[in-house]
C-alpha cells in the first residue's frame, strides 16, 4: 500500500471508529459485555464454559453484521456515502476500513468476555474471533448496500446469519466431528477459538492451517461481494445510475 493510500486508509479508519463511538455502538457493546459477564457469573459450571464459548463467537461476530447494517443505512439516510463516493477513497479502502473498525470492537468484546470468565484466548483463538468478525461485518456491508430499508435488511440478513452461525453453534456440542466441516467458515472460526478432540500435535497443526485457509478463502469471497455491492451503491447515488 502506497504512503498516500495508507494515510487515507488510516484517516478513514479513525473516522469509522469515531462514528461507532459517536452513535453509541461502543456503548451498546459495553452494555452487552456487562450483562453477559453477570449472567455467566450465575451460570453453574461446566455449563458456563459452554455458554461463554458461544458468546465469544456470536457476540463479536454476529452483532457486527447487524451493527454494520445499521451504520450503512444511517450513512445512506444522512447522505454520508455521497461525500465518500466523490472523495479519493477507493471502495477497497472503504470496505477494509469498515470491516477493521467492527473487528476492533468485536475483538475487544470477545477478549473481555473470555477474560471475565477466566479463559485466556490463544493467538489462534484471537485470529478466529477476528476472522469471524470481519466475515460477518463484510456480509452486513454487502446486504446493507443492497437494502432499501431496515426491514428489508433484517429480512435479507436472517438467512445469512442462519447459514453462517448454525453449524458453528453445533460444533461445541461435538455434533460436527468430521474435518470436512472446516470448509464452513463458522466452524473454522469456532475450531480456532476452542480446540476439541484428542488429536496429535501434527494433526492439530494441519487442522489449524485448514481453518485459517477456510476463513481466508471465505473472507476473500465476501470481500469481493461487498466491494461489488458498494461500487454499485456509489454509482447509483444522486438518483441515477452511472
Amino acid at each position: 500500500m502506497k504512503k498516500e493510500s495508507l494515510y487515507k486508509f488510516l484517516r478513514l479508519l479513525k473516522g469509522d471508529l469515531f462514528f461507532l463511538y459517536k452513535y453509541g455502538i461502543f456503548f451498546v457493546y459495553a452494555v452487552f459485555i456487562a450483562v453477559y459477564l453477570v449472567a455467566l457469573h450465575y451460570i453453574p459450571a461446566p455449563t458456563d464454559n459452554l455458554v461463554m464459548k458461544l458468546l465469544v463467537f456470536s457476540d463479536p461476530a454476529a452483532m457486527g453484521l447487524f451493527f454494520m447494517g445499521a451504520v450503512i443505512l444511517l450513512e445512506k439516510s444522512q447522505r454520508v456515502n455521497c461525500s465518500i463516493a466523490v472523495s479519493p477513497v477507493t471502495t477497497n479502502i472503504y470496505v477494509i476500513s469498515k470491516s477493521l473498525a467492527f473487528m476492533t470492537a468485536g475483538l475487544a468484546v470477545g477478549i473481555i468476555i473470555a477474560l471475565g470468565s477466566g479463559y485466556f484466548l490463544t493467538v489462534q483463538g484471537i485470529i478466529g474471533i477476528a476472522g469471524a468478525s470481519i466475515l460477518y461485518s463484510m456480509a452486513g456491508l454487502f446486504i446493507a448496500s443492497k437494502a432499501r430499508s431496515l426491514n428489508q435488511f433484517i429480512i435479507l440478513s436472517l438467512p445469512v446469519e442462519i447459514i453462517i452461525s448454525t453449524p458453528a453453534f453445533f460444533y461445541p456440542f461435538e455434533k460436527l466431528t468430521s474435518p470436512i466441516w472446516i470448509i464452513h467458515p463458522g466452524v473454522a472460526a469456532m475450531r480456532l477459538l476452542f480446540n476439541q478432540g484428542n488429536v496429535s500435535a501434527s494433526s492439530n497443526i494441519v487442522l489449524i492451517l485448514l481453518c485459517l485457509t477456510s476463513l481466508a478463502f471465505w473472507n476473500t469471497v465476501v470481500f469481493f461481494l461487498a466491494k461489488s455491492a458498494v461500487n454499485k451503491l456509489f454509482k447509483s447515488l444522486g438518483g441515477g445510475s452511472l
